[in-house]
């Protein structure tokens, strides 16, 4: 009797937990839906060339960034410095591929995206180029808005 007993308690116990775990699975699913449309707003932004909507994105104040290179870029105006001349070369995108893309979230406020990436520029000048490679992403939701805190690339050779 004392072991149905404590078989029914134990089930009890997990009905209960997985009934939480359904609400808590749905806000992550809506927290990742977020992250997602921003980032897609990002990359329209990128594809249209359109630097000011690009740099819109990010978190002015505490941004750093790991390069490709392997420089460390501890604000955001040595970012935008940076990666601006490159930027403004761009006359358009042939194409701007990102798959896979992973969302983690950490908490309400904070997610990871990690993706991988392929493109095809063509210069201002008209040379057509090529790339290939990864980033990771930081987000960080505050008064209501996903802005990138951390970014860091890596090439595919």
């Amino acid at each position: 009797m004392k072991l149905k007993f404590a078989v029914l308690c134990l089930a009890s116990l997990f009905a209960g937990c997985s009934s939480l775990h359904p609400a808590v699975s749905r806000q992550q699913e809506e927290l990742k839906s977020e992250v997602e449309a921003v980032f897609n707003d990002l990359v329209d932004a990128a594809k249209a060339v359109d630097i000011e909507r690009y740099f819109s994105f990010f978190n002015v104040e505490t941004f750093t960034a790991l390069t490709a290179d392997g420089s460390a870029i501890g604000t955001f105006d040595e970012f935008r410095e940076r990666v601006c001349p490159q930027l403004e070369s761009v006359e358009r995108y042939n194409s701007l591929k990102f798959d896979p893309v992973t969302i983690s979230v950490l908490d309400s406020s904070h997610a990871v995206l990690v993706n991988e990436y392929s493109a095809e520029v063509v210069l201002k000048s008209g040379v057509v180029v090529a790339a290939s490679g990864a980033g990771t992403q930081v987000w960080s939701k505050r008064g209501g808005t996903w802005r990138l805190v951390h970014v860091s690339d890596a090439i595919k050779r």
